[in-house]
């Protein structure tokens, strides 16, 4: 009997402490996704800006909480919500940049994204429109 008992104190604790660590699991989780999101999204600036040989323009407004996907021949072409504990930081790149009609980013530089997780750094290289985020 008594060691049914044991058994039981045993899995009510470790069913306690998974409870208390699903939030920040899943606020990781969730930060992680919208990191993946936010680089298909520039990657998908930059292929419609090649196939529809246009300027296509990354936008990234804290103050409305969106970043913008747009041309100003078919205005906005993809909007998403950031996500309220994640906050776009200027960097050399400023609140914006294109691509061109040939997938070029008309400027190289960085921009940082302030997560529950740390930081993040958007980089945009010089040349062909190359672009990553990583981990600062």
């Amino acid at each position: 009997m008594s060691e049914t008992l044991i058994v039981l104190v045993v899995f009510l604790l470790l069913s306690a402490l998974g409870l208390n660590l699903y939030p920040n699991f899943f606020k990781g989780m969730e930060n992680k996704m919208f990191l993946n999101q936010l680089n298909e999204d520039i990657f998908y600036a930059q292929q419609y800006a090649i196939s529809h040989e246009s300027l296509i323009y990354f936008y990234m407004d804290n103050e409305r909480g969106v970043y913008t996907i747009y041309s100003y021949k078919e205005e906005g072409i993809l909007e998403r919500t950031i996500p309220k504990d994640i906050r776009f930081l200027k960097g050399t790149l400023g609140a914006a940049f294109y691509f061109n009609q040939y997938g070029n980013a008309s400027k190289a530089g960085t921009m940082t994204i302030d997560t529950t997780n740390g930081k993040y750094k958007l980089v945009v290289n010089i040349g062909k429109g190359r672009f990553r985020i990583e981990k600062q």
